[in-house]
């Protein structure tokens, strides 16, 4: 829910249209800042809750892809405290502070920690960072010629948002998940009166933040559809997939003696899950399925990850004394591309709810750039980009019976074919989802930003 990691078309620009503003007396007011030259790179900060240490890699990756493609980059972002909501060594949770992450400065404001499942502590936590970046994010933001949101949450909008009022500073707004719907689906609040209020607050702002941005970027075609009906004009939204870190993320070697590990012969059929064990991935209907395939003694699961679901799926196992599921630990990023490459199948698996109907969960991304055939048991744009990638198999989400039909199938399609269907799967990533397909229009969008923001304020930052 908001946290950070975490769509088939070729992902298209937006014209760039008149240069918008918010609907308030003190946009347009003068900034009082000096002209400069129309030369040199625009300065982007990159406005986000969460940056390293904290595991945000697509937070990193971003300012690594901005400086790559010229844009001198900072970062605005809260105290690390994230996962576990306790703040990091040698940060204090009180105090605004200054650093330099290669080369890149890094400016820290002051929030409340926590990320347990108190719906106080953590609305505490995305408000006090709100309010904190606002009010102290000013030298990130006053002379930024263009900020990029990282909108997860949305309240992490709050500071573009009043930069926009005090120095028309421009934003380009990446919605990363569908807020607030994808608070209340993670059971954030129950119903009541308190949800009701919350609910009809987070709208009203959630659908501020999109009419004030000068740009609005989402991640599958789902998405964009529900950010247009909610009242953006379509040219104002664009389609940006999320690339996988392609450094680590690309075919390699099987991880050495796996199958051995797990009593395995190189014969068996084994369809992989690496990643995370939760209420949201369903994984029972995959034991369940399992329970369907007693016959089938050579096929295989494998469930490689943590989760609040983990001990609940090993006593579902045991119950049906089911051999034929392994639980593995979770392994750092760096080793899950030769974990996957030692599977006949990689497995993604989401519940069939409205909300992941237009949820892309980034293991896609991953296992497609890998170059691994999949297997999509969710429903809307996953198994979407399954069919149109010919990378692998499709099955109905929660639905046992029809996804050991599809497994059947699966183990009967020979290994030549499970590969070519992994190398289409790698094809069709280059192609649409990679870094070189979608870096360009993300760059282009922050570019036509900044000149649209110096047309309406008649000069440069300083």
């Amino acid at each position: 829910m908001g946290d950070p990691d975490q769509g088939a078309q070729v992902p298209e620009s937006a014209a760039a249209g008149p240069p918008r503003c918010p609907e308030s007396p003190a946009c347009g007011a003068d900034s009082g800042l000096d002209d400069r030259p129309d030369d040199g790179p625009d300065r982007v900060t990159l406005v986000s809750q969460w940056f390293p240490p904290e595991p945000a890699d697509l937070a990193q990756r971003l300012t690594t892809t901005l400086r790559q493609r010229g844009f001198v980059t900072e970062v605005l972002t809260g105290v690390p405290n994230y996962p576990r909501g306790t703040v990091f060594e040698g940060y204090s949770a009180r105090r605004r502070s200054v650093e330099v992450q290669d080369g890149m400065r890094v400016l820290r404001t002051p929030l409340y920690p926590s990320h347990d499942r108190s719906a106080l502590g953590r609305a505490l936590n995305y408000a006090s960072w709100a309010a904190s970046s606002s009010l102290l994010g000013a030298s990130a933001l006053r002379d930024a010629d263009v900020a990029l949101v990282y909108s997860s949450p949305v309240t992490a909008t709050a500071a573009a948002m009043m930069a926009k009022l005090r120095w028309r500073t421009p934003y380009v707004t990446m919605v990363i998940d569908l807020w607030p719907d994808n608070v209340f689906a993670t059971g954030f609040l129950t119903e009541g009166p308190t949800r009701r209020v919350a609910e009809a607050v987070l709208n009203r702002f959630t659908d501020r933040t999109y009419r004030w941005a000068d740009h609005v970027t989402v991640p599958t075609p789902g998405l964009r559809d529900i950010v247009i009906d909610r009242g953006v004009p379509p040219e104002k939204v664009s389609l940006v997939y999320i690339w996988a870190d392609e450094k680590i993320m690309q075919p390699t070697e099987p991880e050495p003696g796996l199958r051995n590990r797990l009593g395995l012969t190189a014969d068996d059929f084994v369809l992989l899950y690496g990643g995370n064990l939760g209420a949201a991935q369903r994984l029972d209907v995959v034991v369940e399925a399992m329970a369907r395939l007693r016959d089938m003694p050579d096929v295989h699961l494998v469930l490689a990850g943590d989760g609040v679901e983990k001990d609940r799926l090993i006593a579902q196992a045991e119950r049906n004394r089911l051999g034929t599921v392994h639980f593995l630990d979770p392994v750092p990023p760096d080793r899950m591309a030769a974990r996957m490459a030692a599977a006949d199948l990689n497995m993604i698996c989401l519940a069939d709810e409205p909300l992941f109907r237009i949820t892309l969960p980034s293991k896609t991304q991953s296992i497609l750039a890998c170059g691994q055939p999949m297997l999509a048991c969710a429903p809307g744009d996953v198994g979407r980009i399954a069919r149109d990638a010919q990378a692998g198999f499709a099955a109905p989400p929660g639905d046992a019976e029809a996804l050991a039909a599809v497994i059947r199938s699966a183990r009967a399609t020979p290994r030549h074919r499970l590969r070519a269907m992994g190398e289409a799967g790698r094809h069709y990533y280059l192609t649409h989802m990679s870094e070189a397909s979608n870096a360009p229009v993300l760059a282009d969008l922050l570019t036509q930003a900044a000149r649209r923001g110096r047309d309406v304020r008649g000069h440069r930052r300083p």
